[in-house]
């Protein structure tokens, strides 16, 4: 299913959910983002529900706040947090 929902994102979000590993890995948090991810799985839905709710005020501390949008554009899809998994797994 994951070769499905990769397929299925665009070369900009998959460019986005490697910086974000990137970004995961360079500050040595893999292992805690893997637990928290693994944990937190099943809510996916829910925390990009979450971060449409606080867009307004990510708009207070940020001028153009893109990649918030397209973070959370990216959670409501299934599968998504499995794409990250694998990205931050790869970076052990």
């Amino acid at each position: 299913m994951t070769a499905a929902d990769e397929a299925a994102l665009s070369d900009e979000d998959r460019t986005m959910l490697d910086e974000l590993a990137d970004a995961i890995a360079r500050r040595r948090l893999t292992s805690a983002a893997i637990f928290f991810l693994e944990s937190m799985q099943p809510l996916g839905f829910l925390g990009s529900q979450l971060m449409l709710g606080l867009r307004p005020l990510i708009s207070l501390v940020w001028t153009s706040p893109l990649r918030w949008d397209q973070v959370q554009r990216v959670l409501t899809r299934r599968g998504s947090i499995e794409l990250l998994l694998q990205r931050l797994e790869a970076r052990l």
